[in-house]
């Protein structure tokens, strides 16, 4: 048996048969209008993972036979066995919509022992976990620390581990992840998981799903201390109040070492809490390296004080069909005919900006050439590649220009927009490639890869010290997702990761265009599939962490698409442990945790139109589509929109938004608007047309806004508004944190 458990999808199928039959003898620009019925979609409600089979599902229920009779060597064995087999890649359900690797759901069982049982577990598990334990500790290492979690988290070293690897997060300046292992100690308070979603799945686990520590011998107060440092240190000032407020409750007395002092904890915390309020904030970095500013997808640009003259325009080919009409749906905050698909970069001096075939780099105080005579940087080769002029107009979906530059090293998707094409087309379209370029060299070409059995590339990766991490689609009737590692010298494929598969409204029968971007944070590779799943995958060895399955909306009309389906630059924003997603296959906005893959919200359908997640603040998450969209954060309101503007059915937003220390800009197709971020209250407009501009996709870095337009990039004079302090100390007195063998 295929050790991916699949189901028959032989109506949906045939309906796909039946499309492709249509269109043969028909030339593959066939317009949209001409689709008629053929235009409905209904897709299937499931999405295929990579799970367990059934092999391992009759020895997880031998398990629970075993513990029943209170045979505990047995089951234990069969636990330990199962968590260090080579199936650890296949997904294991927890709750209704949440998946985990096997590992991990063996590892939570274990948690779960009874008394009797737990016991003789530490008898045989501690010896090793203790040596990891103290080997981390005595190196400051948290590699054997993690070893402990992950692979004897039951142990009774867990905990201590937990403690330590909290307190390094937390030293480095990761207060998410130092949050997430502390919270782990302490009882959860996290809100259940939405129900009535449909039946479980046939391997729904029997615990919680939540990984908590079962019995810890640590000071709870101490645990709860540090989640109120870590709170007052990342800014989150509102979460630092309620949770002293619970520390004064339970813990009003409690003693011990915080941020190299020694005392009450709750009068420390109340001192540090109100000092806090005159620290500066952070240092914006003035570069914009990758789309949506960093590879969180969350950055927040420096202030502006006021906007100026035209610096330079830059000449960009138009993204389709040279402008010719396309009959196309009407599209979102853009042209359907002329897209807003550039996304330009700022790193240094250099503005860098894509399209298929080439890579252009100007300086950004001039806008001239960044090297020799010619904006050009890199040509992609022609054979074999579609060009603009060839886009089919019944292509679902539209074409985007995204790029990254880490260390010096520029990653770019060339070539081919299209990652699905039906089985009939003659000649196959060649998949694009990913392009790395040596700016040190002046662009100079180090490697180039193409991919191969059917695998497509979905857009630029995003990078760091490990890896060059992109997202992949192999397309069919149901495509299939994945990521993929590749090494940063060579472009070799690591490993890569299968995700999941489901339909999507192309249904196999028309070319598709996607545009699927990872999100990279602490090490976590988050992956909006748009395909009815999220995901968590580590990045250094690329294991899923956990799948979130959402409601997906499963019926429409291709020439009259609901506006979410319009989203396709929506990779996950991260914030503070959360990640906020927008995925096109829905009309709302989710919320997970970001290390259990927990739904925490999701908003109603009012913000259907949303196509951009331009970022949050400590209250909001701000969001743009026909209207611009203030949702609260906050945990008593979590997931309503609490301001938009304007009123009334339509909107004016024409392009990307984006976030500054104190602004939202937001532009129209002849104004950029400009609002305050906290209290969404418009501040003024800016007059675009007066100037010969037009609206289009902003970055503001280093005193410039960059506006990407359909077909030119300009710039604009912006003066900084951003005062010169230091650096906030949060780093200095997360350094002070006692070393954990000292408590």
């Amino acid at each position: 048996m295929n050790c991916r458990r699949r189901i028959s999808w032989i109506g949906h199928s045939l309906l796909a048969v039946a499309l492709l039959l249509v269109f043969q003898g028909r030339p593959i620009h066939a317009q949209w209008n001409n689709l008629a019925h053929g235009a409905r979609f209904e897709l299937a409600d499931a999405v295929q993972l990579d799970l367990a089979d059934n092999a391992v599902l009759a020895r997880l229920e031998r398990v629970k036979t075993l513990l029943a009779d209170r045979q505990w060597d047995e089951a234990i064995e069969i636990l330990c066995q199962l968590a260090e087999s080579s199936d650890d890649g296949k997904l294991l359900g927890v709750t209704k919509r949440r998946y985990v690797g096997l590992r991990d759901w063996c590892q939570l069982r274990l948690a779960s022992l009874p008394p009797a049982a737990m016991k003789l577990y530490r008898d045989r598990i501690d010896p090793v976990a203790r040596g990891w334990y103290e080997q981390g500790i005595a190196d400051r290492d948290p590699r054997p620390l993690e070893n402990v979690v992950e692979q004897a988290f039951a142990s009774s070293y867990g905990d201590d581990a937990l403690l330590a690897l909290g307190d390094m997060a937390l030293e480095s300046g990761n207060y998410a992840a130092a949050r997430w292992h502390w919270e782990r100690i302490v009882p959860s308070t996290l809100p259940e998981e939405k129900k009535g979603a449909g039946p479980p799945p046939a391997n729904l686990s029997p615990f919680s799903g939540w990984p908590g520590y079962p019995d810890t011998t640590i000071d709870v107060a101490t645990v709860r201390a540090r989640l109120v440092l870590a709170s007052i240190l990342e800014g989150a000032t509102d979460r630092a109040r309620a949770e002293l407020a619970r520390l004064v409750q339970l813990h009003p007395d409690a003693r011990g070492r915080l941020g190299g002092h020694e005392g009450r904890f709750v009068s420390m915390l109340e001192t540090l809490l109100a000092q806090s309020g005159s620290w500066p904030p952070p240092t914006v970095a003035p570069d914009w390296p990758t789309f949506a500013g960093n590879p969180q997808r969350n950055k927040i640009a420096a202030a502006l004080a006021d906007l100026g003259t035209v610096v330079w325009r830059v000449p960009l080919r138009s993204a389709t069909n040279a402008g010719k009409p396309a009959a196309k749906p009407k599209t979102l905050g853009e042209d359907p005919r002329e897209p807003l698909s550039f996304h330009p970069l700022v790193v240094g001096n250099l503005v860098l900006v894509n399209d298929d075939q080439k890579i252009l780099a100007v300086r950004l105080d001039t806008g001239q050439p960044a090297w020799g005579k010619t904006t050009t940087v890199h040509q992609n080769e022609l054979a074999g590649v579609v060009a603009p002029t060839s886009i089919p107009s019944d292509a679902v979906g539209s074409p985007r220009f995204t790029m990254t530059v880490f260390q010096g090293k520029l990653y770019a998707r060339m070539g081919s927009t299209i990652t699905g094409q039906p089985q009939n087309t003659a000649p196959p379209v060649r998949p694009g490639n990913l392009v790395c370029l040596d700016m040190a060299a002046e662009g100079r070409l180090l490697w180039k890869i193409t991919p191969t059995e059917g695998w497509t590339l979905e857009g630029s990766p995003v990078v760091d010290n490990r890896g060059v991490y992109v997202a992949m689609r192999r397309h069919d009737i149901r495509p299939q997702a994945a990521i993929a590692c590749l090494d940063p010298e060579t472009g070799q494929i690591r490993w890569r990761r299968f995700v999941c598969s489901a339909e999507t409204p192309a249904r196999g029968a028309l070319p598709e265009m996607s545009h699927n971007l990872l999100t990279l944070s602490g090490g976590i590779l988050y992956y909006n599939t748009n395909l009815g799943a999220v995901a968590a995958v580590r990045a250094d060895d690329g294991r899923v962490l956990w799948v979130s399955l959402y409601p997906r909306d499963r019926r429409g009309n291709l020439a009259t698409l609901a506006p979410h389906w319009r989203r396709d630059l929506n990779p996950c924003v991260t914030d503070h442990g959360t990640l906020l997603v927008a995925p096109a296959d829905s009309p709302h906005i989710f919320a997970f945790d970001a290390f259990t893959g927990q739904m925490l919200w999701q908003t109603g359908t009012e913000v259907e139109d949303v196509i951009h997640l331009l970022g949050t603040t400590d209250d909001w998450l701000i969001a743009g589509g026909r209207k611009l969209y203030w949702i609260s954060l906050k945990r008593e309101d979590a997931g309503c929109v609490r301001h938009f503007w304007p009123d009334g059915v339509g909107g004016p937003g024409f392009g990307r938004g984006v976030l500054t220390s104190d602004s939202v800009l937001w532009p129209s197709r002849n104004k950029l608007y400009i609002f305050d971020r906290q209290s969404a209250q418009p501040r003024r407009a800016v007059d675009l047309a007066v100037r010969g501009l037009g609206g289009g996709n902003l970055v503001v870095a280093k005193e410039r806004l960059l506006i990407a337009t359909e077909h030119e990039l300009v710039a604009l004079k912006a003066h900084d508004a951003t005062p010169r302090r230091p650096q906030k100390p949060a780093a200095a007195i997360a350094q002070e944190i006692h070393d954990p063998r000292s408590r």
